[in-house]
């Protein structure tokens, strides 16, 4: 017997042949955008350096491979198919080749002024120099010496350069990790890069950065620091007071200062030993030619992050003693959770190192003050402003795991760490379907040599085996690394 349709069975046939034909249709598109975006694999040898989309470091001692993927972003496949997204416009260094390589769609700026655009695989060596802009506020300096004004920052080869809407530069390389705060100009060869306003400078040249391809730079000149009027005796009487009890300054710090300076009234500010010298006169401190203009003023100068500190970089300048107080306000993952703490700073120091901190975590930093002065009604009132403000994120562990074999009812495994963050102690701990099974100590000292540690754990029945750094201790502390590996047996 037939049946025959009704128009309601007809309608929803007709609908699910047209998903049916989308599905295909949207499989054939995804199938040719994987093979013309997937065409080329570029293989990594052993002794390169591949940072990752979030610019971690990644592990590349076994090889890998590069390759562009349907969504136009590069991934780092290595040899154990591990995948890391590595961006649309990442830099390989490959340290046996010497030179870098610069993937994806880039401008690359010459001496001359001249643009030219790069498509897919570029490479650079360091026989020149040559500067490349990669994408929006991410830039590329290839030369033998790179460096700022002061040399507090110095690259050799290479290094990429990463600007936040403020301004602020992230520096980045195989050696250095730095963030930075308050513009800064990079001198490498004949050129100088104003990172600020993403201007090159080639003699007497300027090119304007932002004009190739646009930017999002947001970052604005800021207004001349605040001057004050001083009376010098005043001054002088404020300042060897502060000298008189300045040693329990240096008792708390390596600073080679002696507490017996003092300073005397004159038009210039003369260094006198009270040793052999009778205490300064302030009698003048009331006449009018004695006042100076003193400008105050703090910065934060930069940030180098590791896993689990970050050194952060400051400056006071404040020889009238106008603030009672500098402090960090530091907000993020700390000591196992998240919080705000904030840090009183020596207003005589230039470095804080904050401890506790997570691997791989983001930060806010922020560099402020406290002044006390007295109201319109004259009522004492505290300034409490923020001068600074810095984002970090700290860096990956700089750790691997890996398993060598599985043999005879036991696996085999390789830690390795580096000089740069290693653990005092720790054990790799198996796993097997989230039972803990046992677990061996680690050889600290053979896991910081090339050959990293080798050991092996006895195996059970199970499907899904992990092995786990677990009890690792740094500076004395306890650290959650999330070092790990799956595998199957």
């Amino acid at each position: 017997m037939r049946r025959k349709l009704n128009n309601r069975n007809k309608m929803f046939i007709g609908i699910f042949s047209i998903i049916v034909l989308a599905i295909i249709g949207i499989l054939v598109v995804s199938v040719n955008l994987s093979s013309k975006n997937g065409s080329t694999v570029y293989t990594v040898s052993s002794n390169s350096v591949v940072f990752d989309s979030e610019s971690n470091l990644i592990d590349t001692s076994l090889g890998g491979e590069v390759m562009k993927r349907w969504n136009d972003s590069y991934y780092y496949v290595s040899s154990e198919d591990d995948s890391y997204d590595i961006g649309d416009t990442p830099v390989i260094y490959e340290k046996t080749k010497n030179e870098v390589q610069i993937f994806g769609d880039t401008y690359q700026i010459y001496s001359d002024g001249s643009i030219i655009e790069n498509t897919n695989l570029t490479t650079s060596n360091f026989s020149k120099t040559n500067f490349y802009k990669l994408s929006d506020r991410v830039y590329l300096v290839v030369s033998k010496e790179i460096y700022n004004a002061d040399k507090s920052i110095y690259a050799s080869n290479y290094l990429i350069v990463y600007i936040d809407k403020k301004g602020n530069a992230s520096l980045l390389n195989d050696s250095i990790n730095v963030k930075t705060i308050n513009p800064m100009v990079l001198i490498f060869d004949e050129y100088a890069f104003d990172i600020a306003n993403e201007k090159l400078i080639i003699g007497d040249k300027s090119i304007d950065l932002k004009s190739i391809n646009g930017s999002t730079n947001e970052y604005v000149e800021k207004t001349p620091e605040e001057e004050i009027n001083v009376d010098l005796g005043d001054f002088v009487d404020k300042y060897n007071s502060l000298v008189n009890s300045f040693q329990q300054y240096v008792d708390n710090t390596t600073l080679l200062i002696g507490s017996s300076q003092q300073i005397s009234t004159s038009n210039n500010f003369i260094v006198t030993d009270s040793s052999s010298s009778s205490s300064s006169s302030s009698s003048s401190g009331s006449s009018n030619s004695n006042l100076t203009n003193i400008t105050k003023s703090i910065s934060l100068r930069g940030a180098l992050s590791y896993p689990t500190y970050i050194d952060v970089t400051y400056i006071v300048s404040d020889i009238a003693d106008k603030y009672d107080a500098v402090y960090l306000l530091v907000t993020g993952y700390i000591d196992g959770q998240q919080t705000t703490e904030k840090i009183l700073l020596d207003k005589y120091a230039t470095t804080y190192r904050i401890n506790d901190l997570e691997p791989k975590h983001e930060y806010s930093i922020s560099l402020g003050y406290m002044i006390t002065g007295t109201a319109v009604t004259g009522d004492t009132m505290v300034t409490d402003n923020i001068e600074d403000v810095i984002n970090v994120r700290t860096t990956n562990n700089d750790m691997s795991l890996t398993i060598e074999k599985i043999s005879k009812g036991y696996v085999y495994f390789n830690f390795k760490m580096s000089k740069n963050y290693a653990i005092e102690s720790g054990k790799i701990s198996l796993y097997t379907d989230e039972r803990y099974q046992g677990a061996v100590t680690i050889d600290t000292t053979a896991a910081m040599s090339s050959n990293g540690y080798s050991g092996k754990i006895q195996l059970v029945d199970g499907t899904v085996m992990e092995l786990r750094l677990e009890d690792a201790i740094y500076a004395s502390k306890t650290v959650d690394l999330n070092v790990k590996r799956k595998f199957v047996y």
